[in-house]
């Protein structure tokens, strides 16, 4: 937390949100992400963003074949009805295997399945 405290803008509180966002993740894939968390300007996020780096090879991953509801719905950008549909699609139609099986459900947009090619395996 200290090296966040050490950026520009960066106090104890926006600090904790950042690390907490990223645990709920399950690490950063882009720097980019660090702009969604509440609180972080634009502005800031600028100012910051040639100092920040992600390391993509320590994201935990969610089986998607093998996670219950609770599971998806933690991840931030998993809500309940949206994990509630691929469960409901899975137990009807067996396991995921690619993302083009994940577009068959209803819900999942494409822009969905951006957000959570990183964050997933099969």
């Amino acid at each position: 937390m200290r090296l966040i405290i050490a950026l520009p803008g960066i106090g104890s509180k926006l600090a904790n949100r950042i690390i907490g966002f990223r645990e709920k993740l399950g690490g950063f894939y882009s720097v980019d992400q660090i702009a969604e968390v509440y609180g972080v300007s634009d502005s800031v996020f600028q100012q910051i963003k040639p100092r920040l780096r992600c390391d993509s090879a320590i994201i935990k991953k969610i089986n998607i074949n093998t996670a219950g509801i609770d599971e998806l719905k933690a991840h931030p950008y998993i809500k309940y009805q949206v994990g509630n549909a691929v469960i409901q699609y899975r137990l009807q139609h067996g396991s995921f295997q690619n993302e083009d099986d994940l577009k068959r459900v209803h819900l999942v947009t494409d822009d969905l399945i951006k957000k959570w090619l990183p964050y997933i395996i099969y």
